[in-house]
């Protein structure tokens, strides 16, 4: 049955604001969620321009729409709409998800919870590992919070501005205790161990498809390293991957991570929690 064709009165409403929002996937994702899981809610985008993000909170809030997910150019000009916000949300200073409640909007950040469920779909924990972050604009914050709140034992962050990347480290250091370092790119060759490695740059996307930040691979095998996570999702395997997968480590791409954001937006709204294999069946659904 099409979507469209199964709306009723009963319906709940749930949608993504952003300028521009034609192009995004999140349409097909949540109503695919939605026939997967049987609920009976609709999702549909919202071209909200900049400037308008009040009102655009305000009207929904008062059309009862359930929930919403936040895209540019409103991840941070949404939040001081809201009646609260939840931590590691705030620690990254932008919100990507909003739940009805009956107090108004409450704000998450559901990329952390797609990044930490493609790890622990494949067995990988954080806590206790040491964690290296290659880059340090949003998804470097992102993984940054991830790997602070889930109790990592030691985290570098890494970039070709090391200015930038102690910004960073100061930011997230004023939520949460935990041993962050700084290094430039060239420098992580000097690190002597470290289990999970973060790439979140543009490199091996676009224009730079087919480059690496990692340019000696011998890396991958001089570090103990037994995960790989790239947040570039097209290629799907980036250089930096293949690199990795060369020595027999776990890669993960960014498309385990665009699924499972939303996977967890899905479990906000509904308060619902799916077990693992739920969350695989979902993958491989909306993969296909």
């Amino acid at each position: 049955m099409n979507v469209i064709d199964s709306v009723t009165g009963k319906t709940s409403v749930y949608g993504i604001i952003g300028d521009p929002v034609s192009h995004s996937f999140s349409p097909v994702i949540h109503n695919t969620i939605a026939k997967a899981v049987d609920l009976d809610f609709v999702y549909v985008p919202f071209h909200v321009r900049g400037g308008d993000t009040l009102n655009a909170v305000r009207g929904a809030y008062s059309l009862g729409v359930r929930g919403l997910n936040v895209t540019v150019p409103h991840k941070k000009d949404v939040i001081p709409h809201l009646c609260g916000i939840e931590k590691r949300a705030e620690a990254i200073g932008a919100v990507n998800t909003l739940k009805y409640t009956e107090n108004g909007y409450f704000g998450y950040n559901t990329d952390i919870l797609g990044m930490l469920y493609s790890f622990q779909n494949r067995g990988i924990y954080i806590k206790n590992k040491r964690v290296l972050i290659i880059g340090a604009g949003g998804s470097a914050c992102a993984a940054l919070v991830l790997a602070a709140s889930e109790g990592a034992r030691e985290i570098f962050v890494a970039n070709r501005t090391i200015e930038n990347a102690l910004k960073l480290k100061e930011h997230v250091l004023r939520y949460y205790d935990a041993n962050v370092s700084v290094c430039g790119i060239d420098e992580i060759y000097d690190i002597e161990r470290c289990d999970i490695v973060i790439q979140t740059t543009v490199l091996g996307f676009g224009e730079k498809q087919g480059i690496s930040p990692v340019s000696d691979i011998s890396f991958f095998s001089s570090k103990g390293i037994s995960a790989a996570f790239d947040v570039i999702y097209i290629p799907e395997k980036t250089k930096f991957l293949e690199d990795a997968q060369s020595f027999g480590i776990t890669i993960i791409n960014g498309f385990d991570m665009l699924i499972y954001q939303a996977v967890a937006a899905s479990e906000i709204w509904l308060d619902l929690t799916y077990d693992e294999q739920m969350k695989e069946n979902l993958k491989k659904i909306l993969k296909h």
